[in-house]
């Protein structure tokens, strides 16, 4: 029945920070074996993304003066390790060239062997920073050198030049967009204005922080008002509840780490957002970010092989696609209004 799904016999119910699977019967008599929801009416293009930071992580947004050889470390795990478990499941499920993986400069540099086998997955390749510094760290012209040098080091590996950027930890700022918009990139994968439609990325003028020792008649007033937006260039949402880093990821010194959250509350929030999107928007898409610093991890990985499993399982009610892919679908059905 097209908009039914058959609860499979191991999709228990479940709750949260509850890892046992509780069967049907236990929970109620009176819930039907067939649970269905509305009908198919468009399709879901869902966005797996991967930043690969490996070290880089700690040297730009994760710097800190205590870091030390245990916290590099694990940058290696995720290249040596992580990014071949990576692999694995997503050529499994016949999905490895239908994500993008966003790498650092020196990422691509220092772990070519493990990147190559990124690009020989047929997977897109976006930037992400040279050293995964965020732009409040650096000048203007730092941002346009790091830029150009990254240009190149992705066009010398794939053979094509990137036509997408994430910022490191998205931290990005207007004179970020305005490079992205000089050097002809098709769209950005940084900001939040969204969390299941693309958007023109925005002109606006600087939001500054408030000084509160100044008279109140000085800061009491709107948000000021932006000029149009900057299309072509289009942002492809992300979103800090659809990646796996912040809770199931230990880092020492980074603000607002976690690492002990149950991945089976991470995989519920996940298809919670799922079935919330397909019953209320219209052409959404469902964006999940991994790194193989997380994901790569023994205990996650078979979440993110059920998950992506669970996704296939919508059959034709989903695509698969690159960043790029959906950036160039939506900007090309927008400009056609």
């Amino acid at each position: 029945m097209e908009g039914s799904r058959i609860l499979p016999e191991n999709e228990g119910f479940q709750t949260a920070g509850d890892s046992h699977n509780y069967r049907q019967d236990e929970v109620t008599q009176s819930i039907p074996r067939t649970i269905v929801s509305m009908p198919k009416r468009n399709k879901i293009r869902i966005a797996i993304s991967v930043d690969l930071d490996a070290v880089s992580g700690w040297l730009g947004t994760g710097q800190h003066s205590d870091n030390v050889l245990a916290d590099y470390s694990s940058g290696f795990f995720a290249a040596k390790v992580g990014v071949p478990r990576l692999l694995k499941v997503l050529k499994k499920l016949n999905l490895a060239n239908r994500c993008t993986w966003f790498i650092p400069g020196h990422s691509a540099e220092s772990f070519p062997d493990e990147v190559r086998q990124v690009v020989d997955a047929s997977c897109e390749i976006g930037l992400h920073g040279y050293a995964h510094e965020g732009a409040y760290q650096l000048t203007v012209e730092q941002e346009r050198d790091v830029l150009t040098k990254c240009i190149d080091i992705s066009t010398k590996l794939t053979g094509k030049r990137p036509v997408g950027y994430r910022a490191p930890l998205y931290q990005l700022r207007e004179s970020t967009l305005d490079l992205l918009e000089e050097f002809g990139f098709e769209y950005d994968a940084s900001l939040t204005d969204h969390d299941c439609h693309p958007f023109f990325a925005p002109r606006r003028p600087p939001i500054k922080p408030i000084d509160f020792s100044q008279p109140a008649s000085t800061w009491m007033h709107p948000i000021p008002q932006g000029t149009p937006d900057r299309r072509p260039l289009v942002c492809v949402p992300c979103n800090w509840y659809m990646e796996d880093m912040t809770p199931m990821q230990y880092l020492p010194h980074v603000n607002n780490s976690h690492g002990y959250v149950d991945v089976r509350v991470i995989e519920n929030m996940w298809r919670d957002r799922f079935h919330w999107i397909r019953e209320n928007e219209e052409d959404p898409i469902f964006p999940i970010l991994m790194h193989p610093d997380t994901s790569g991890m023994a205990h996650v990985i078979g979440m993110v092989e059920r998950m992506l499993t669970w996704l296939k399982g919508w059959g034709d009610e989903v695509e698969f696609c690159q960043t790029g892919e959906i950036a160039r679908w939506w900007r090309e059905r927008e400009l056609r209004k």
